[in-house]
């Protein structure tokens, strides 16, 4: 299993699964760590951003809980919108 390090500045990319609602924040500009089984029709990353950023773009999630899934796995998921 692959571990990520908390950096000055990690890059952090958000994908989007089409018309599901659903979403993911990904280390990986690929996005090729986060399981499929989530987005059959496959993930489309359609920002970038930095994690140090003063507002992040996911909407309700609290920090803490993002960088947990971040640091340990890679990415997280979550059902809902963003903020635009």
């Amino acid at each position: 299993m692959v571990t990520y390090a908390l950096a000055d500045s990690l890059q952090a990319y958000l994908f989007e699964c089409d018309d599901d609602a659903l979403f993911a924040v990904s280390l990986d500009a690929e996005g090729s760590n986060i399981p499929r089984k989530s987005c059959p029709q496959g993930w489309r990353r359609i920002s970038e951003f930095a994690l140090d950023a003063p507002d992040p773009i996911m909407a309700g999630i609290p920090v803490q809980t993002l960088m947990q899934g971040l640091l340990s796995v890679g990415y997280y998921i979550w059902r809902e919108g963003r903020k635009r």
